[in-house]
Order: structure tokens, then C-alpha cells, then sequence
């Protein structure tokens, strides 16, 4: 028996590893796509912009389902799993709005929807953060 709680308390926290390590190599991918799309609208360089974003939704599709978003949420924050999957998906809109803008050569807007991407970002780190 002690065997068995043993196996099962290994497994639970090669989970919660596993849970971290993945969460923070999608937080720097994502963070990475923010950094192409700035330096994108800066340089005037709309391969970067767009490589931004592309960088962007790979990383976020991790949050495109509610139960999956809920593991990457501290235990105490679960009951706000709405709010995290609610930014992924505000984050998912975004950044297709800014590559529409993009390609429409509406760099303003497309400029406005990289700023809702950065708030999109900021509600979900709030509830995970506390702030």
C-alpha cells in the first residue's frame, strides 16, 4: 500500500513538473511573438510582424480548451479558469484581427489589436498572479 501513495504521489508531481516546464516554454514563445511584433512595427517589417503572431497562436492553442487551461492555473486559482481561457480566446481574436489589419495595410488598427493582445495577456496573468 505504502508502495502504491508512494507511485501515485511520483506520478502527481511528474504532472505538476511536466505542467510547469510546458507553461513556461509557452510563455516565452509567446513572449518571444510579442517581441517580433513590436520590433516588427518598429522596423517596418511585416514578416516579422506576422512570424509575431504565428509565434503567438502556437503557443496560446495550449489554452484552447478549459480543462487544459485549469491544469496550468495554481490550485488556488482554478475557479477562475473562465477568465484564463476568456483572455486565450481574446488573445486567438487579436492576433487574427491584427494580421487582417495588416494585410490591409491599416497599421493603426493593426497596432491597436497588438495592444489587445498585451491586455488579453495582462487579465490572464492577473488571476494567476493576484495582482
Amino acid at each position: 500500500m505504502k508502495l502504491v501513495k508512494i507511485a501515485v504521489a511520483s506520478l502527481l508531481l511528474a504532472g505538476s513538473v511536466y505542467a510547469t516546464e510546458t507553461l513556461s516554454t509557452n510563455m516565452s514563445q509567446m513572449e518571444n511573438g510579442l517581441n517580433n511584433i513590436q520590433k516588427g512595427f518598429l522596423y517596418n517589417q511585416m514578416s516579422m510582424i506576422k512570424n509575431g503572431v504565428g509565434e503567438i497562436q502556437k503557443a496560446n492553442k495550449l489554452f484552447h480548451d478549459k480543462k487544459a487551461t485549469e491544469v496550468y492555473l495554481p490550485k488556488n486559482k482554478h475557479h477562475m479558469t473562465n477568465i484564463a481561457f476568456n483572455a486565450a480566446k481574446r488573445i486567438n481574436d487579436a492576433s487574427d484581427e491584427l494580421l487582417m489589419y495588416i494585410d490591409a495595410k491599416q497599421m493603426s488598427k493593426a497596432q491597436h489589436a497588438y495592444s489587445d493582445i498585451i491586455n488579453a495577456c495582462g487579465a490572464c496573468h492577473s488571476v494567476v498572479r493576484g495582482w
